[in-house]
């Protein structure tokens, strides 16, 4: 990937309406280091965010997909900029992992 188009990503991630997830992820990496995947809850995302999820991340799975960097949503960007991706999501738990990349 082009590295101005991957700093545009990056600052986006950073700037925009997911960032305390972003900011919650890298901060978890460099806490714990060796941590290759954090299993959550829907209910504790929302803490991390200060408000609700979309009602679309409650009934449509790719709401959750990762974008490969495409830039596709700014949620995606929140955990991909940060390194990690989505993995075992279960809507009807409301629960998913995340993972190192």
């Amino acid at each position: 990937m082009d590295l101005a188009r991957l700093k545009l990503l990056r600052d986006a991630a950073k700037r925009g309406k997911y960032a305390p997830l972003h900011d919650f992820l890298v901060e978890r990496f460099l806490l714990q280091s060796t941590e290759k995947e954090w299993k959550t809850t829907f209910q504790e995302i929302e803490g991390i965010l200060g408000f609700r999820l979309p009602n679309s991340a409650r009934i449509h799975r790719p709401w959750w997909a990762n974008q490969a960097q495409a830039g596709g949503h700014s949620h995606a960007l929140a955990w991909e900029m940060a390194g990690w991706r989505t993995a075992e999501v279960n809507l009807g738990a409301e629960t998913l992992a995340f993972r190192r990349e």
